[in-house]
């Protein structure tokens, strides 16, 4: 019996088909066109946003709320360019991400159209760059490459298709089934087990390599009795209304606050987490307490060395930790107690040593950041994903917002990509469509990304956006307050957001009193709404500014008279 005959593109289709695809993400381009009407007759749904960037952001979305790739597709030049930020956005967040992208003609001249040494500009930003000239080396292509950004540390893999590739013919056919990965127990783990099962005050610290086995990771925690510090993407692997969830974060905590914590401690027990600067900044790890398992063996010892490092994903090493920790005893009561961890956990939900100044909410009752998420987070179901931008608006979701759900708030975490937060929400939804997702921005973050609600409203994706609008990139004003007294270069001038929902299609609410309603209203909606909160400044924003004023005035070399007038001005402003 003969095989079918495809071109490249139809059987680049099938072979994401075969590996689970059902969502990608991009832009038909003159190049890419025999690729997309291969898409449109697959079972591969195309996803249409506004650019490559927002593109990008949407599947960092989708593999965080879910583990699994939908692919990035590009035209090669200006295509490729606009997707290089979510590409390095993606590398930071550890996220797994195939782009697949056209192939630049082979020798072209100096001035040739749209011609760039893709390979070079992308190679320090993605874990491999991969090509395929020929269509019958395809489908060996797509897998390698998808199985490339899943395996270790998940990031982005780049794989180049040359024109040529997607339009010949070639003989069809299925990827060759592949091993599931080996259950691997590596000598550290029994190591691991044995330091474990001797420790008498374990700590728990996981990443986001924990969101597939989160209750794994809890039964654990409950079995050791420890308390579970987590990274920011790892929060809510543990309920942070768990009694042993310490809530660390450190938009809310400083390091000063946590590290007595790990003194007190006797074993570190580092799970999925690669201890990146964002949150081991200033943290003292001790080497002789610290167990660190991740699947990649490039994070092992990278920054904190330890004592036994476990080269295994953690689904693998769990087991055998469980067991481990069952069969520990604790002789004269030397673990943490009930007072102790009720005590380490409202130490750090109390310490504001690193807090930004906060802005008052206009409407709400409290007129606080803290009354508006405790108001979103009652009106959300528990298993909700709550999105942000890049911005002040993030700092205050991530002081005040209890996660109680695996990969339930997604930040852009070590890259900061404003822009990030409505696309990859809407990835998010895509990927998880029982699960509520809301996206919160600023007016700054609104201005660059806010026209993806039209790809919510067309592709009938319902999302819940909040805009906290303060006319500035509040943030960095913040910034130049404390060190200056004044800001420059921040202010903004917002439409008015109720025309910008109604010309889109979305519903719109300006958010009031009645905080908790509106957003339940929005929920049950199930549509495209955007819910404008009006923030202001606060007199203790006021107070960093006059503080900073001071600080730039003693700088320029003013007198001690001048310096006590201005210092008595501030007085009274308090």
């Amino acid at each position: 019996m003969s095989r079918k005959t495809v071109t490249g593109a139809e059987q680049l289709c099938a072979t994401l088909e075969a590996l689970g695809t059902t969502h990608v993400f991009g832009l038909p381009g003159t190049q890419n066109v025999l690729l997309y009407d291969a898409l449109r007759r697959s079972r591969i749904r195309s996803i249409l946003p506004t650019s490559e960037l927002a593109a990008s952001f949407m599947a960092n979305g989708y593999y965080r709320a879910s583990g699994r790739i939908a692919p990035l597709v590009t035209i090669q030049g200006p295509g490729f360019t606009y997707a290089l930020t979510g590409l390095a956005e993606a590398r930071d967040d550890s996220v797994a991400l195939l782009h697949l992208v056209g192939k630049p003609p082979a020798g072209a001249s100096t001035f040739a159209f749209q011609a760039l040494d893709q390979e070079a500009i992308a190679s320090p930003i993605v874990k491999a760059v991969r090509s395929v000239d020929r269509a019958e080396d395809v489908a060996a292509a797509v897998e390698d490459a998808h199985a490339l950004a899943l395996a270790g540390e998940p990031g982005p893999v780049m794989l180049q298709l040359a024109g040529e590739a997607m339009a010949e013919p070639c003989d069809s056919g299925k990827p060759a089934p592949r091993s599931p990965p080996a259950d691997l127990a590596p000598p550290e783990l029994q190591e691991a087990a044995h330091l474990l099962q001797a420790s008498r005050r374990p700590l728990l610290l996981v990443g986001q390599g924990c969101a597939a086995s989160a209750r794994g990771v809890r039964a654990l925690a409950e079995a050791l009795r420890a308390p579970v510090l987590t990274s920011t993407s790892g929060r809510g692997i543990v309920p942070e209304d768990h009694p042993l969830a310490l809530g660390l974060d450190f938009a809310r905590s400083s390091a000063g606050a946590v590290n007595p914590i790990f003194e007190a401690c006797d074993c570190i027990l580092v799970l999925g987490c690669r201890l990146g600067a964002g949150l081991s900044e200033g943290l003292v790890l001790s080497e002789g307490r610290l167990i660190h398992v991740d699947a990649s063996r490039e994070v092992l010892g990278a920054r904190h060395r330890a004592r036994c490092a476990v080269h295994a994903r953690v689904e693998d090493a769990l087991p055998v930790l469980l067991q481990a920790a069952l069969r520990r005893s604790d002789p004269g009561g030397e673990g943490w107690s009930s007072d102790s961890l009720a005590g380490w956990k409202a130490r750090l939900a109390k310490d504001t040593s690193g807090a930004f100044p906060e802005p008052v909410v206009s409407g709400i009752d409290g007129r606080t950041p803290a009354a508006l998420f405790g108001a979103l987070r009652r009106a959300l179901p528990r298993d909700a994903i709550l999105v942000t931008d890049s911005g002040l608006h993030q700092v205050l979701a991530r002081r005040h917002f209890p996660v109680l759900s695996p990969r339930g708030l997604m930040v852009p975490s070590d890259f900061q990509s404003m822009g990030f937060a409505i696309p990859a929400a809407l990835g998010a939804k895509l990927a998880a469509p029982e699960r509520t997702v809301v996206a919160v921005v600023g007016d700054g973050g609104m201005a660059m990304s806010g026209l993806e609600l039209l790809t919510s409203v067309r592709e009938r994706i319902p999302v819940v956006v909040l805009v906290l609008a303060d006319g500035q990139l509040n943030r960095i004003r913040l910034q130049q307050f404390g060190e200056f007294g004044r800001a420059s270069s921040v202010r903004l001038v917002n439409p008015s957001f109720e025309d910008l929902a109604s010309a889109i299609g979305a519903r719109y609410a300006l958010l009031g009193r009645d905080a908790e309603p509106a957003f339940k209203d929005a929920i049950r909606a199930e549509e495209t709404t955007l819910i404008e909160v009006e923030l202001g400044d606060s007199a203790a924003i006021r107070r960093l500014r006059g503080r900073g004023f001071v600080r730039q005035a003693a700088r320029k070399g003013l007198g001690p008279a001048a310096l006590t007038r201005l210092k008595r001005l501030l007085r009274r402003t308090r």
